[in-house]
């Protein structure tokens, strides 16, 4: 845990989308007696609120987000969880605050992933908020460097490991997703629009007819994009990543070490290990290495 995280007892704002990361963070801020305000996005926020103080907003009334913030004096906010679309604004539900910014609201809702986690992070900033990463709050969901299960790759499956970072940090640029599948020598899918999921569903199918080998081989890697803000959309495992990863019939999971969340660590690596599935924290040298070839 860092020594800010550890001494920063300031609140905070969490601005939940779905998945369990928004409860994690404000859990691991509760037990450090950080007070928490959790705001809740309709429609995405798929947790229960009530163990903390709550709100919940919509998108057409962004205006009350801040006269929120304002009300219990919050200077800090994080970003936390998945929006599963883009929102469609209602002009008829806006309220002012939400139609005094709508040029930018459209501009950044026009834009690529990780131009929409920029825009609304400057946002915020412009109004003087200070936008914190889960490194900043939470260090203790970021994966460890080298084996953090009990399975261990090999020298062969380490390999397929680096050449998983050099396919995602390629693509990164077009703001394509985070994670690819490799098997053999070949990067056999890469993440689009459908997630990390959806990308494990489709190499599932690919062995079920017969294009890749019925047998466990492969690896599953995530990273972040080249150029990527830290303060949102890191990538996250959990679980039921772990369940994909199995069903694909791979070998293990390669994360960037210090920059990827797991989700639910001891259900996580209590599955990985009934599976015989690794998750492996890739350090900031092995990357270097990959991006170097």
């Amino acid at each position: 845990m860092t020594a800010q995280a550890d001494q920063d007892q300031t609140p905070v704002a969490i601005l939940a989308g779905n998945g369990q990361l928004p409860l994690e963070i404000g859990n691991s801020l509760k037990e450090r007696g950080v007070p928490v305000l959790m705001i809740g996005l309709r429609g995405e926020a798929d947790i229960n609120l009530e163990d903390f103080t709550h709100e919940t907003i919509e998108w057409e009334k962004i205006g009350r987000l801040f006269k929120i913030l304002e009300r219990h004096q919050i200077k800090r906010i994080t970003l936390a969880g998945g929006v599963v679309g883009r929102p469609e604004l209602k002009l008829r539900k806006m309220d002012f605050g939400a139609i005094r910014t709508l040029p930018g609201l459209l501009s950044v809702l026009l834009a690529g992933d990780n131009s929409i986690l920029s825009g609304v992070i400057a946002v915020f900033e412009k109004r003087g908020y200070s936008v914190c990463s889960v490194s900043e709050l939470a260090p203790e969901l970021l994966a460890m460097p080298g084996p953090n299960t009990t399975v261990k790759p090999n020298r062969r499956e380490l390999e397929r490991l680096l050449e998983g970072v050099g396919v995602t940090h390629a693509l990164g640029p077009f703001d394509v997703g985070q994670a690819c599948v490799v098997v053999g020598k070949r990067a056999v899918a890469v993440e689009g629009i459908e997630g990390t999921d959806g990308m494990l569903h489709r190499v599932r199918e690919l062995r079920e007819s017969g294009r890749l080998p019925n047998r466990k081989t492969g690896v599953l890697v995530k990273c972040t994009k080249p150029q990527q803000d830290e303060r949102a959309d890191l990538p996250t495992i959990g679980p039921q990543t772990v369940e994909n990863a199995h069903r694909a019939m791979l070998c293990g999971i390669g994360i960037e070490a210090g920059k990827s969340i797991i989700i639910e660590r001891e259900k996580t690596f209590e599955l990985a290990k009934q599976l015989g599935i690794f998750i492996y924290g890739i350090d900031e040298d092995q990357i270097r290495s990959a991006g170097d070839r």
